[in-house]
Order: C-alpha cells, then structure tokens, then sequence
C-alpha cells in the first residue's frame, strides 16, 4: 500500500446535471462551544479525498509564545488501515508563512481511517487528543452521487468503468405524487439509468416499512466494464397513476465514467 498523500488544495463543491465533478468531503473537529461534536459532511470514499478542519480549542494547554508569536502548534496523525502513518499541520505556529490548518489527505482504497492530534510546543509540553487512545475512525466506502434536497448534485470519489456506485437521492426532491388507500401509503420514487445509451433500468429509491409505510433507501448501480456514460432520472408515482419526473429537464443526469 502506498503512503496516503497530504495536499493543500481548495476545497471542491461542485455537482450539476451537465458534468460529474468531485466534491471532497470535510471532518470537522469543533470544540467545547459546539459540544466537542465531529461533523463529517459526506461520505468518504476510495479514490477520494478528505478535508480535516480542527479547532484548536479542542486542547487548550501546552500555550506560550515567543516575542508575541505562538510558539506551540497542532499536528494531526492519520493512518488508513494498517499502512504508513503520515502527519499534518492542524494549526498554531505555522511552519512557513501562509500555511493552510486545513489539510486535504488521499484515500487510495477502501477500509478505516484514524485520526488523532496532539499539541506541543517549545518548552516540552505536549498533550493529546485521540478519543482516549482509541483514536477517530471513519469508514472509507464506495464510490456516491448525492442528490440533495436543495436541488445540488455532488459526486465524491471517482466512477469507474466495471465499478460499482451508489445512488444516494432525496426523495423530497419529488413529492408531487402520494396518494394514500384507507390510510395507507401507495406511492413509491426510482431511479432510471442506462451505460451509453443502452438499455432502460431501474432501481427502487424505497422501501415499504411497518404495513405500508415508506422509506429512502439508496441505489447500487454496477457499471459495465467498458461503460463510459451514465446517465441518470428518477421517478415518482402512486395507485392514481399521476407520475412525477425529475431529469434535469428531460436531459438526464450525466456522469462520465473512467477506467
């Protein structure tokens, strides 16, 4: 396995009907003012990225500064299953002028990733944060479209050809058709897609719970193995046959793929 990666780079939030284009997802570390809460934006997944932003309020100790300088720093350790455990600036002293608390870490395959932070600074104190010792752990899957509720369209890691990729669609965004039947719900949303231009298929977006209740599930989709486009719709509709589409407009949504 090789040595996960540490890039500054911006962050990416970029999702249209037109072009597939990933968004790197972010792990953000707040402090006590926000309950020590660990917020993680979206899923993360192989040949993707991750964004680690850490209030550095987290550890309050190890301070001191030199001619009104800090003279203490924040470093982040990361390490994907068992491979090479790489570091990061996290915050404090900066090692060179404009260098970025914000790092951005490659996740080259599939399973678990820890994180921890410690502080230290330059006269020998040093204190850590890393869940008691048993550091911070985030599970790295496959590849995800997200469809969200205010009408965005995100794609974090990279769609391969032969691969697989799920479907992640709020079902919100249609909501026009849900006829009930002596109070029961009978109404149901898909998703519809082919590879190149191919054949017509579906995948169910729901699933019935209790006696007819329903509820969002996401869609795995497999790819053929020589598959470059995959184009996207969803559909909604009941027992009245009223249907609802959304399609960017009757043009699909389409997602390059890459071998």
């Amino acid at each position: 396995m090789r040595r996960s990666s540490l890039l500054m780079l911006p962050l990416l939030l970029l999702g249209t009907a037109a072009a597939a284009q990933t968004s790197i997802p972010t792990i953000t570390f707040n402090d006590g003012s926000a309950g020590w809460s660990i917020v993680q934006s979206a899923p993360l997944v192989p040949g993707g990225q991750v964004k680690i932003i850490y209030d550095t309020d987290r550890l309050p100790g190890c301070r001191g500064t030199i001619n009104g300088n800090p003279a203490w720093s924040v470093t982040g350790s990361y390490q994907l299953n068992d491979g090479t455990v790489g570091s990061f600036y996290a915050g404090g002293g900066a090692n060179y002028p404009g260098q970025s608390p914000e790092a951005v870490l490659d996740l080259p395959e599939n399973g678990s990733l820890a994180l921890w932070f410690h502080i230290s600074n330059r006269w020998g104190c040093r204190e850590w944060d890393s869940n008691y010792g048993n550091n911070f752990r985030f599970d790295v899957g496959g590849p995800r479209i997200v469809f969200g509720a205010d009408w965005t369209t995100a794609v974090y890691g990279t769609l391969k050809q032969g691969g697989t990729v799920t479907v992640d669609y709020d079902i919100t965004r249609l909501s026009g058709c849900r006829q009930t039947y002596n109070g029961l719900q009978t109404w149901d949303v898909e998703a519809q897609y082919r590879f190149d231009g191919g054949t017509v298929q579906t995948a169910p977006l729901t699933q019935v719970v209790g006696m007819s209740g329903r509820e969002q599930v996401p869609a795995v989709i497999t790819a053929p193995a020589s598959a470059s486009l995959l184009e996207l719709w969803f559909r909604n509709w009941d027992r009245t046959s009223c249907q609802t589409w959304d399609s960017a407009y009757g043009q699909n949504y389409r997602f390059t793929l890459v071998p």
